[in-house]
């Protein structure tokens, strides 16, 4: 049955309103797409496209961020570059004055003039360690905010997954840490405390080490200040001791040491304590300050050592830096400060070109994120952006529509008018 005479459903007219509905409808989405620049605004636009395009925007969005992190990464070794490089220059000046203090053509009063410069430059090195911070760690002393690591250990984020870190370690700088002055107590065994200046080494008694490590930590005399550094112009250092029994008597042994010779007398016997209290003196100044030990501190019995003799060695070391070494001291302690100030630039020079090495990779990891970056910026684009040459045409088409359906609504609402004529 024809629907021209149905007045209570007009089915024209239905159609008509569902298809000017879809228009509109579509013609909304194709209006947010010019509005957003996005092709994909919701979860319903594209479901699997939606998805794939979040999680890109979380990695874009995080390599962006890691591009920065690389930024102060840089900034962050660059600090603790232009200290070491000041420490460089401070330790170079160092080097001039410990050559000038090495000419024996200077008096003791010039020399000692020198030390004093000597002990200022090795407290600046010290305040640039103590100084030298980013964000509020310190970079070239005790480790990252303050602890007692040889090196400050510094993790960079470098990409945008858990995994993609940088490490770094800067070796401290401090004076100490450089060689140019010691933090030791001279009254100490190294064995007994971590600030220990004694240390001995039984040397030809390796197969029975017991018999000369007793000394450690008791020598009879150590001479020291309150601060632990050796008295007066007593020079601490490594000494060797040669030992042997006295010929023709299993019961003396002779000790050697800088050139004086000291016999003790003791049992025969392969380990014998010593009775005597003769004084081996190992080191000794002007003033009577001296390094000695006693031969009853040890076990060595003149069998164990015979004829030919053996040695060890005790090493005592003090904290002073090379400033106070070298005052009252004479032109061979200027050349030993040479050398230690040598080693101080070899270490430092060697920490700078580490940390070029370091900020060269920075680099290329920062030029291959910015690649990856735009990379999956790309694919994001590809993904969720919106054609607008494309959407624009299809809002023309859509909105001749959108007229065209207004018009055939409004003359399916009057077809039903028609009937009336039927009825006249």
């Amino acid at each position: 049955m024809s629907s021209f005479s149905q007045i209570n459903t007009n089915i024209q007219s239905q159609q008509a309103f569902q298809n000017l509905s879809d228009t509109s409808e579509e013609l909304a989405t194709r209006r947010e797409r010019l509005s957003t620049g996005l092709r994909i605004n919701s979860a319903s636009d594209d479901a699997a496209g939606f998805e794939i395009a979040a999680q890109l925007e979380a990695r874009t969005g995080s390599q962006q961020q890691a591009l920065r992190n690389i930024g102060d990464a840089k900034s962050t070794l660059s600090t603790a570059e232009g200290a070491l490089d000041s420490q460089l220059g401070i330790l170079q000046s160092a080097r001039e004055k410990a050559t000038q203090a090495a000419n024996g053509s200077l008096s003791q009063n010039e020399r000692d003039a020198i030390a004093g410069e000597l002990q200022e430059l090795v407290g600046e090195v010290n305040d640039i360690a103590e100084n030298t911070t980013f964000n509020g760690d310190q970079l070239i002393k005790g480790g990252t905010s303050g602890d007692s690591s040889n090196s400050v250990g510094l993790t960079f984020q470098t990409g945008s997954e858990s995994d993609q870190t940088f490490d770094v370690n800067i070796a401290n700088s401090t004076a100490q840490d450089l060689g140019i002055e010691t933090d030791l107590d001279a009254s100490k065994a190294a064995s007994t405390a971590s600030t220990g200046g004694q240390d001995v080494k039984a040397g030809d008694f390796t197969s029975t080490p017991t018999d000369i490590t007793t000394l450690e930590g008791n020598l009879s005399t150590v001479s020291t200040t309150g601060n632990g550094n050796l008295a007066g112009d007593l020079e601490g250092g490594t000494f060797e001791v040669e030992v042997a029994e006295a010929t023709g008597n299993d019961t003396k042994v002779e000790f050697k040491a800088n050139g004086s010779t000291f016999t003790a007398t003791g049992a025969s016997g392969n380990t014998t304590t010593f009775t005597t209290d003769t004084t081996v003196k190992l080191s000794s100044d002007t003033s009577s300050n001296t390094i000695a030990f006693k031969a009853n501190q040890l076990s060595i019995g003149p069998d164990s050592v015979g004829e030919d003799g053996k040695s060890f060695t005790v090493e005592v070391r003090d904290n002073q830096d090379i400033g106070t070494r070298l005052e009252g001291g004479s032109a061979d302690e200027a050349r030993d400060i040479i050398d230690d100030v040598d080693s101080a630039i070899d270490g430092l020079t060697s920490q700078l070109s580490d940390l070029g090495a370091s900020q060269n990779r920075l680099s290329f990891k920062e030029s291959n994120l910015e690649t990856s970056q735009t990379n999956l910026n790309a694919a994001q684009s590809r993904i969720e952006d919106a054609d607008f040459a494309r959407e624009q045409t299809q809002v023309a088409k859509l909105q001749v529509q959108q007229q065209s359906g207004t018009a055939q609504l409004a003359q399916a609402n009057a077809a039903g008018q028609s009937v009336l004529s039927l009825l006249q």
